[in-house]
């Protein structure tokens, strides 16, 4: 009876209900391919594993990159709104305060123009892996047709 108990242990880990072809999916992988576009149930898509690695590499580095984007847009652009309205609100300043205005716009634009340097390639990466997941899902839709 033991070594019952200890085969039908050693057994349920191998048999998944979302295995194809050696591929073991989770019910979430499977959610998240399904609002991907690809169907495995529905469609008849066979899928390996290397591909099904990198398209939820690629989809996990899209959301990552485009996240530090949102990001660092978020924090440069009250800096770029503040050197801007410290520059057009020169001309009604006093002319003691206006190197301090100056001072202030130039501050302003400069962290909000790092700001969003900063996020260029973040957003670069996130459109790159957005691409390479996308073309990876027509590829394997394509091969299923």
């Amino acid at each position: 009876m033991k070594k019952l108990y200890v085969i039908l242990f050693l057994i349920v880990p191998l048999s998944d209900t979302f295995s194809q072809q050696g591929v073991f999916l989770t019910g979430r992988d499977s959610i998240k391919l399904k609002k991907l576009g690809v169907d495995l149930f529905q469609d008849g898509i066979t899928i390996n594993k290397f591909q099904l690695e990198n398209i939820f590499y690629h989809d996990r580095r899209y959301k990552v990159n485009k996240a530090f984007n949102i990001f660092f847009k978020v924090i440069a652009a009250p800096y770029a709104v503040l050197g801007v309205a410290s520059f057009a609100s020169i001309g009604r300043t006093t002319p003691g305060w206006r190197g301090l205005n100056v001072l202030a716009g130039v501050v302003g634009l400069g962290f909000g123009g790092v700001g969003y340097g900063i996020s260029r390639p973040f957003r670069r990466g996130s459109l790159k892996n957005k691409f390479l997941r996308d073309r990876m899902i027509q590829k394997i839709l394509k091969e299923a047709n």
